[in-house]
């Protein structure tokens, strides 16, 4: 090979060189004149100069010529006279000029392109490179179950003009500017001239108004706007004239962050051992972290956009120890700053790891002497050997399959009713050095903090491969793609008795913050100060004054008998000369009326958000000595109850929120209500249970004895429920027959959930026997009509509009939910409803799965907003939920704003308002608008998560009992299933729900044209990966598809 050196400057490819220069020449310029190096004009060779052919004659100084005889003319150098063909690039350009136009096939996805019937082609073509924006795909699945799932209004859709950061796995990132909104996907043009699509949970970052849309317009006509049409590589582009605008803009933006990062490079790369601390996790927001490390202790100066996208490159370049949460950074911009100490010992076993590789390659080149160990390879040998002898242990009780343990061959049994079903047996014990290396496991399987990151990940699968028990021939892989990753990983840590076998990685999520994650250790320092107040609360009564005594009025909390937190009651009023309109009291549970908001409950509260249920256990948001010994409704308690007059048609006439204290509750199940009511079950209950029969338990409560007045508030209550469904329906509700599984275990025929059982470091622990899951499901019983079983459900409604209603009329700020249009969509709402919704109810009189569906888009998406807007998906005109303050901690901050106003008012003896607010000299809410702004900024992406958590939770569950039904025949399987199609995709994602029990399911080989969202198809079971949570179906046959859709 030849030297570089060695080169002739002729042959230098200026074609590649010349990138840096145009690439950066803005910079350096500037830099060198603001250093006064350069001048205002910089002269670089002629374009066209850098992609000619460089002769390789040299010119010789005429000094130094001689005359010498003409040597005879060789013909073959005549060809040099010759006008030069053009090089590959240039005939390449000669092709496309005069063959490469789009066809009418390449143009079906540009409706607005101005050369539809044309067949010349004046555009750009695609280039390829390595950056983000080069095929930046959308991930089919990524909002597919999230349709009706809260978002959050500030911010929640771009504005055309916006620039974001698009970035992709082992690409650099680039900028591109919102252009516009097509359905559910936003699409944008990026620095680099490409037009590109992403969900907008793929957006991290966001510079708002950086472009003038004026720039976009002429961009519009050659953006694609029918996506399916699109291809990954399609090379229909904009034309560079009309880019260069744009282009300028963001590269001007790219420039600038790109200085200064150069400029405080030494700052920026030293983050981590400037922010972190040594044992807790800290939580920053990019803000906060650039005022730190740029701000130069300056508290005016606020970072310019440039310096966020600078901090940020640094922060990504040190993903590990600066962890961010995808689905909401780009609302919150908060990073999880990982302490030092978890940093070292991942460091640490990194290194081991590779010292035991080099150890074995040492071993293969020496085949004389015997290489001596060092002592991190030694570590690496003693916890293999260690595995090997636990997972052969192991294997004789369970069986090793793809990512997880299958059932015990085990099964305890006792003549006491008290015994487990399950049994814990203890082997051997772990060594300081195994503790790190099963710490730097668990990071990689349980929560996924390697996510690309390849060394730390090949780190952890050359450890399964030295074991050498997780090959193809040793793992049943059940029809499964075979892969050393991170299913294998769970596999072994079960193995080995470190994890459960059932252990639900749906509560390992890092962002969740529970305690079952390192991150949660400020969640452990919450608790304990909250127990440092359980001997001796201070809870003082804000609203003592102001409270009625409900007396004799009777109090209905319809709740199931084993529920703990009661969050409400019910009482219902008739209005005297008015028979047909009733006063609907729903009366809450009232903690925020005994502390504030800088109280250590109102911090846990804040940091948990909302309760988190799962089939295995219970997280509370606020400590259950706290609920159930003062608030938790009950005789004596107090309560803040939402008040509204109902006429006969259903609408609320008259709102009122008053405190007071309930002397009379009965507590009633809602099955119980409708025996009294005269109902009784006529809808399809499914059921589902592996693991043996379900225990039966004995209720020591026995069903209340109602007072004929009491059995009348019942009917009344009904009336009113009914009446508000009436006009509800009337304002575009609807009801869905998606109901969701209830999924129960039993560990012992006492109770129901799991123990507990944190990953095990200390000592191997092997579990003998399985729980019982019992898998049940109620479909809806009179389709788009209520029951009985539906009083509770409208009178919550009822309160939360009614709430929404008396904080709108005073202008106070709150956690509004309602739903907004996507800037784009086929038909408007009216539309839908007069061409498809209406046609079809006339004749089938309810609604298909897959029509379900297409109205709930037409409905809008739901939203989180601090102003009020409609709900039209609940159809009511504002919506604040006030009814589970217990559980919710959006509903304290509602209710510490609604107290405020009430003690204002009944100081002052006037109505709050706007202006009122506007002009106090001093706060008269807890939280001002902004601050209500930011929590919702904060509270609503913790409020997604929370719900996923919760369905995936279950569904883990689900899985599981599938698995052992499918694999293991614990349980009966149909041969075939009927489910319905949730999203049509391109094969790999089309995805389903079961008829009879809601059960999500991924259908194999199944082309995206064969299948419409709403087909039902009869299906049979392919293949169970419990570790990623999926039940892969084979289609059969179509059964069913949607009028209009054939």
């Amino acid at each position: 090979m030849v030297p570089p050196r060695s080169l002739p400057a002729s042959s230098v490819c200026w074609r590649r060189q010349s990138r840096f220069p145009s690439q950066r020449r803005g910079y350096v310029h500037r830099a060198l004149l603001q250093d006064r190096i350069a001048s205002k004009a910089v002269s670089r060779p002629p374009r066209r100069a850098l992609h000619v052919s460089q002769s390789h004659t040299q010119v010789v100084p005429s000094s130094t010529r001689t005359t010498t005889t003409t040597p005879p003319i060789d013909p073959s150098l005549l060809r040099a006279t010759e006008p030069q063909k053009p090089g590959i690039r240039g005939q390449l350009e000669q092709w496309q000029q005069q063959f490469g136009g789009p066809d009418e096939a390449m143009l079906k996805a540009f409706e607005n392109h101005p050369m539809h019937g044309e067949m010349e082609n004046n555009m750009s073509k695609l280039s390829f490179s390595s950056k983000a924006d080069e095929e930046h795909g959308i991930e089919p699945e990524l909002d597919e179950d999230n349709e009706g799932e809260e978002l959050i209004t500030i911010g929640l859709f771009l504005r055309p003009g916006d620039v974001v950061e698009l970035s992709q796995p082992g690409r650099e990132p680039v900028l591109a500017v919102f252009v516009q909104q097509l359905d559910m996907i936003s699409q944008f043009f990026s620095v680099n001239g490409r037009w590109v699509h992403s969900l907008l949970s793929g957006i991290s970052f966001t510079v708002p108004r950086c472009v003038d849309p004026a720039l976009l317009q002429p961009l519009l006509p050659y953006m694609p706007t029918k996506l399916l049409h699109t291809g990954p590589k399609d090379a229909l582009q904009v034309p560079r004239e009309l880019a260069a605008p744009v282009q300028a803009v963001l590269q001007e933006l790219t420039e600038e962050s790109e200085r200064i990062y150069r400029t405080n490079a030494p700052v920026l790369d030293t983050a981590y051992s400037v922010l972190a601390d040594a044992t807790r996790p800290r939580m920053m927001t990019l803000s906060q972290i650039a005022k730190t490390l740029l701000g130069k202790r300056d508290p005016a100066w606020s970072p310019s956009p440039a310096a966020l996208l600078a901090v940020r490159k640094a922060l990504n370049h040190n993903e590990f120890r600066f962890r961010s949460d995808y689905r909401s950074q780009r609302l919150t911009n908060v990073f999880a700053i990982r302490p030092k100490n978890d940093v070292e010992v991942v460091e640490t076993v990194q290194g081991w790891i590779r010292e035991y590789n080099e150890y074995l390659a040492s071993l293969a080149n020496d085949h004389i002497s015997s290489p001596r160990r060092s002592k991190g390879a030694t570590y690496v040998v003693a916890f293999i050997e260690k595995s090997r002898r636990l997972i052969a242990t192991s294997r004789k009780d369970r069986d090793p399959n793809h990512g997880c343990v299958g059932p015990s061959r085990t099964r305890p049994t006792s003549s006491r009713q008290q015994q487990s079903f399950l049994r814990l047996v203890i082997r051997e014990d772990f060594t300081d050095s195994d503790r790190q290396i099963i710490n730097f496991l668990h990071a990689w399987v349980l929560t996924a903090q390697f996510q690309r990151m390849p060394n730390l990940y090949s780190a952890c699968t050359s450890i399964l491969h030295a074991i050498g028990l997780y090959e193809e021939d040793t793992v049943n892989i059940q029809g499964l793609p075979v892969a050393m990753g991170r299913a294998m990983g769970n596999l072994f840590l079960q193995e080995i008795g470190v994890i459960t076998p059932h252990e639900n990685r749906a509560l390992y999520d890092e962002h969740l913050m529970l305690p079952t994650v390192r991150l949660s250790r400020n969640l452990e320092l919450l608790n304990t100060k909250a127990e440092l107040t359980r001997k001796t609360p201070d809870f003082r009564d804000s609203m003592a004054d102001l409270r009625r005594d409900w007396g004799s009025t009777t109090v209905f909390c319809i709740d199931a008998s084993d529920a703990k937190e009661i969050d409400d009651g019910v009482s219902v009023e008739r209005i005297p000369g008015k028979d047909s309109e009733f006063w609907l009291h729903v009366h809450v549970a009232n903690p925020t009326a005994f502390f504030d908001k800088t109280h250590v409950l109102s911090g846990l509260a804040a940091h948990m958000t909302s309760t988190v249920y799962t089939p295995e256990r219970t997280f509370p948001m606020l400590p259950t000595w706290v609920s159930q010994n003062y608030f938790s409704l009950g005789r004596n308690r107090p309560v803040i109850t939402f008040s509204s007059r109902v006429d006969a048609s259903g609408n609320v006439v008259e709102t009122k929120i008053q405190h007071g204290i309930v002397r009379k509750v009965v507590s009633i199940t809602p099955s119980e209500v409708s025996e009294y009511l005269g109902e009784y079950s006529n809808g399809s209950v499914s059921r589902f249970v592996v693991g043996g029969e379900v225990p039966t338990k004995k209720s020591s409560r026995s069903t209340p004895r109602l007072t004929p007045d009491q059995l009348q508030n019942l009917q009344d209550m009904y009336t009113v429920a009914k009446a508000r469904w009436k006009a509800r329906r009337a304002a575009g509700a609807v009801r869905f027959d998606l109901s969701p599984n209830e999924v129960r275990l039993y560990e012992s025929p006492q109770q129901t959930g799991m123990t507990w059982m944190p990953p095990s470091l200390d000592k191997a622990r092997f579990i003998q026997g399985d729980p019982i899951i019992e898998i049940t499901n109620e479909k809806a019983r009179n389709g788009n009509e209520i029951d009985a079983t539906n009083i509770v459900e409208e009178c919550m409604l009822t309160a939360c509009s009614s709430a929404a209603s008396w904080c709108a009329e005073r202008n106070i700020p709150v956690m509004f939910r309602g739903t907004i249009e996507p800037p784009s969509r086929d038909l408007s709402l009216e539309q839908f409803k007069e061409q498809i919704l209406n046609p079809h109810m006339d004749k089938y009189g309810s609604l298909s799965p897959g029509l379900q569906l297409r109205y709930l888009k037409a409905l809008g998406r739901a939203i989180a907003h601090s102003s009020p807007l409609p709900h039209k998906i609940i159809g009511t005109p504002a919506y604040v939920k006030v009814t589970s303050p217990l559980r919710r901690f959006s509903d304290m901050i509602a209710h510490w704003q609604i107290e405020a106003a009430i003690r204002y008012e009944e100081r002052t003896g006037t109505m709050l308002n706007s202006a009122v607010l506007a002009s106090a000299p001093r706060s008269i809410l807890p939280f001002s608008l902004r601050q209500m702004q930011e929590s919702i900024i904060t509270l609503s992406p913790r409020e997604r998560i929370i719900g996923q958590t919760n369905a995936l939770a279950r569904h883990f569950w689900i899985v599981q009992a599938y698995m052992r039904a499918f694999y293991y025949k614990e349980a009966h399987l149909p041969d075939t299933f009927n489910v319905w199609i949730r999203h049509a995709g391109d094969g790999i994602y089309t995805t389903g729900y079961t008829i009879d029990q809601s059960i999500k399911v991924k259908i194999r080989d199944l082309k995206d044209s064969a299948c419409v969202a709403g087909d039902q198809w009869a299906v049979k079971i392919h293949s169970i990966d419990v570790f990623s949570g999926t039940i892969n179906v084979t289609p059969i046959e179509l059964l069913h598809r949607d009028a209009g859709e054939i």
